[in-house]
């Protein structure tokens, strides 16, 4: 089997490692990398072998796929010039800094018969994926995901930077209609939102209380989901699932808690997480999770299956988020004017 030919556009943090990960799989070779930045895309080109360019265009007719991984606001018009020149495209996420512009990409791709794929990386961690096992009707659900500053990303705020993530997990686990949404913000270092809490509320009555920060101290990525028979805890970072659910004696109707005395027993908080809870934590192998998304990618464009983060994820993904972005708006709008500030202060 021929091996694809692979090209990467945008050779900051993220489209390093996609050089490194194309530069290192079997079935494909990295035959060039893109970046405006002359010394960017000569460290790129001298770490894998390829060819360095400073114009996406001059990979038009000698790749049959591309990972593009520029500003937020280059996407559409990098992934439509690709797109129709019959080249399979893998977007980073956000997928696009609109609806309007996501919406055009995808019919790019359906027009031109091309794989779209989106750059949701998380769906490739390993706790997710285990997750998805466990998880089947969630009622309520805390993400939250902060960050110190990395000073990337700062042509969109941290709903389409960092949020944009937990939305995607959120919608692929609920599944639902978003009913209606709840969200401040504030800028702290970069003129968009730094900060953001946002709820939602879902037409079968699911309710998701989302955070995110890219000005925190320390790293968080979390997430927590209520159902019926059980509690999950999710952390992405350790590659960890705990999951609670009700005790079997206690299920039974055994075990009251509100009769139950604890000064009579010698271990409230063991027999709290022993007897009357059921509690199963589980390490989840680590794995590259980029490395997993390329494959992925690589044989969607061979057709051995479609991609698993399609345009229409990436599409509903940013419809969400431009939502919550609206709501954040019009929150700093009523606080200039609590404050007696114009839209210019």
């Amino acid at each position: 089997m021929a091996k694809l030919r692979v090209g990467v556009v945008g050779c900051g943090p993220m489209g390093r490692g996609h050089v490194k990960h194309y530069a290192g799989l079997a079935d494909c070779e990295l035959v060039g990398v893109v970046d405006m930045d002359p010394k960017r895309r000569a460290e790129a080109a001298l770490s894998s072998g390829a060819r360095a360019f400073a114009d996406a265009k001059e990979l038009i007719g000698r790749v049959d796929a591309v990972s593009i991984a520029t500003p937020t606001t280059s996407h559409k018009d990098l992934a439509l010039m690709f797109m129709d020149a019959g080249v399979h495209v893998l977007v980073e996420k956000p997928m696009a800094e609109s609806p309007e512009a996501a919406e055009a990409m995808l019919r790019g791709a359906q027009d031109k018969g091309v794989v779209l794929q989106i750059g949701h990386i998380e769906r490739f961690n390993p706790a997710f994926r285990a997750a998805k096992e466990v998880v089947s009707d969630p009622r309520y659900v805390i993400a939250d995901r902060l960050s110190p500053f990395s000073f990337r990303s700062v042509d969109v705020g941290v709903v389409m930077d960092l949020m944009i993530h937990d939305l995607d997990i959120v919608l692929e686990f609920l599944d639902d209609e978003v009913e209606s949404i709840e969200a401040i913000g504030i800028p702290v270092l970069a003129k968009t939102e730094d900060m953001c809490d946002a709820r939602l509320r879902f037409k079968g009555g699911a309710i998701a209380d989302i955070r995110a920060s890219r000005v925190s101290m320390k790293k968080m990525r979390k997430i927590r989901m209520f159902q019926q028979n059980a509690y999950l805890s999710i952390d992405y970072q350790g590659n960890s699932i705990s999951i609670f659910r009700k005790g079997e004696k206690f299920a039974a109707g055994e075990f009251d808690p509100l009769t139950i005395d604890p000064s009579q027993l010698d271990d409230p908080y063991g027999f709290v997480f022993g007897e009357l809870l059921d509690v199963t934590e589980r390490e989840i192998t680590s794995s590259d999770a980029l490395r997993d998304e390329l494959r992925s990618f690589l044989e969607a464009c061979r057709g051995l299956h479609p991609p698993e983060v399609t345009g229409e994820h990436g599409l509903r993904a940013v419809k969400l988020a431009q939502q919550i972005r609206e709501e954040v708006g019009v929150y700093l709008a009523r606080e200039r004017g609590r404050a007696g500030l114009s839209a210019d202060d």
